[in-house]
């Protein structure tokens, strides 16, 4: 028989299509997610919840609640867009809406009502049974580079959460059993003398050389670093465009990935001393402003399975016809080698697995398996501040099927099928799965206590405030 929180989104299906759409259009990055945040909010409060604004001093941060007592089950729901990636809808090239402006490229538009539609149905399901516990969904804002949840993890917002349930938009179904890299990132700004060249150069001292010699010393810190640890960089201000100008400004920005959070602080401190040496080598004074990054993931393979178990139960994202046809001609658009990228990082993650899972979605449009679980304990190659969450209360995060296969993160592609029925028909598999799993936890006291036991035995001993705060 059908679970009555299926019938529930089934029948709000439009509705929950209709808020992801009006996210989708206003596109609103980082801490700058007022519209979408006051959407979200008021429909929480038209399905009887009560709205808790301004989480952690963070404006579009928020906290809708219904129900009372133990056990609280959390739904994590994220709604920020990427600079630069804006994109008209449903396409198979590449078109701006507005030259330079911002678009959904990771679908979060999805996935905060997704996570919407979850919590609505549990609540719906507490009202009908009279059940006991509390359900939340977290308005958390920033995701890309301003690490809201972790913001509002350190000011206390989910301690007193039994289990969270959050996921994410890929182009393929699977629960994410493997870990994520944590980060830290900072800017690097040199001062210099400016001075005409080359008649002045003697008196001059050039800023953009210094950026240019940390560049080489970083690029010599890297074979001394451990495996799996990251330098990226950017430089964000050359000092200037005439090449006989000696530039007295410039300012570059790191990020490093490691696998723990301990790792990439001691290769922060590294990196710092290698732009103490560019300064003194150029004769410039070197300042920088260091940023938190996030932490890696506290796993919760008793979480996992549990949500592996609804998972199979909804099954993978569905398609018609149409979904099958635009997918085929939007992968046309895609890098090449976009394929064999996913089966390497397949082999990376599944090891052996992966070449009994490889035949099954060789050449195909969609990727329409569920992925066996697997617990996995390397990185995947990405971040998110859902792992800082895990450090305070257990937490799994879903993935559904939401666009063609192969295609890559953060790009036009991902932000065109934004607005795809595909696309949707994924955000209403993941909003079912988390309900279901919802449920289970609030209903199941011997899973929930698993859970927590487990959470309990992997934080023993461990500090977020040692490990992961400086």
């Amino acid at each position: 028989m059908e679970h009555d929180a299926i019938r529930n989104l089934e029948g709000r299906r439009e509705m929950l299509r209709g808020i992801a759409s009006q996210i989708w259009g206003f596109a609103e990055i980082k801490n700058q997610e007022y519209r979408s945040a006051a959407l979200l909010k008021q429909t929480l409060r038209d399905e009887g919840f009560s709205v808790t604004e301004n989480t952690a001093g963070l404006e579009t941060a928020f906290i809708g609640e219904y129900g009372a007592g133990k056990p609280v089950i959390a739904f994590l729901g994220e709604y920020d867009a990427l600079p630069g990636l804006s994109q008209e809808p449903c396409l198979t090239y590449k078109k701006p809406v507005v030259e330079g402006g911002s678009g959904h490229g990771c679908c979060h538009h999805v996935l905060g009502t997704g996570a919407l539609g979850a919590a609505i149905a549990v609540k719906e399901h507490l009202e009908r049974t009279g059940g006991a516990g509390t359900v939340r969904y977290y308005g958390c804002p920033a995701e890309e580079g301003g690490r809201g949840k972790q913001v509002m993890a350190m000011a206390g917002a989910f301690q007193d959460v039994d289990a969270a349930i959050t996921w994410h938009s890929t182009d393929d179904n699977n629960i994410w059993s493997m870990n994520f890299l944590a980060t830290k990132g900072g800017v690097f700004h040199f001062k210099g003398i400016t001075a005409a060249a080359p008649g002045q150069s003697v008196i001059g001292r050039s800023a953009l050389e210094a950026v240019e010699l940390m560049s080489v010393g970083a690029n010599y810190l890297r074979a001394h670093l451990e495996p799996d640890c990251f330098i990226n960089y950017a430089v964000v201000n050359a000092g200037g465009v005439a090449p006989n100008v000696i530039p007295a400004d410039a300012s570059v920005s790191y990020l490093l990935r490691a696998k723990t959070r301990k790792t990439v602080i001691q290769t922060f401190r590294r990196l710092v001393e290698v732009a103490q040496g560019a300064a003194l080598m150029s004769g410039t004074q070197m300042t920088y402003e260091a940023e938190f990054g996030t932490s890696e993931l506290i796993p919760n393979r008793a979480l996992e399975r549990l949500v592996y178990e609804k998972f199979k139960e909804v099954g993978p994202t569905p398609y018609t016809e149409k979904d099958l046809a635009y997918a085929r001609e939007l992968r046309k658009s895609l890098p090449p080698g976009a394929e064999e990228m996913t089966f390497q990082a397949l082999r990376m993650l599944y090891g052996d697995v992966a070449e009994e899972l490889i035949p099954q979605i060789r050449g195909k449009e969609i990727n329409d398996i569920l992925y066996p679980y697997l617990p996995i304990e390397k990185s995947k190659y990405g971040s998110t501040d859902v792992c800082d969450v895990s450090w305070f209360t257990p937490v799994v995060q879903v993935t559904a099927a939401c666009y063609a296969k192969d295609t890559p993160g953060h790009c036009w592609q991902v932000t065109t099928q934004g607005q795809a029925d595909f696309c949707y028909s994924g955000m209403m598999t993941a909003a079912k799965v988390m309900a279901l799993s919802g449920i289970e936890l609030l209903e199941n006291p011997e899973a929930l206590r698993q859970v927590r036991e487990e959470f309990e035995q992997r934080t023993s001993g461990r500090s977020y405030a040692e490990e992961c705060c400086e």
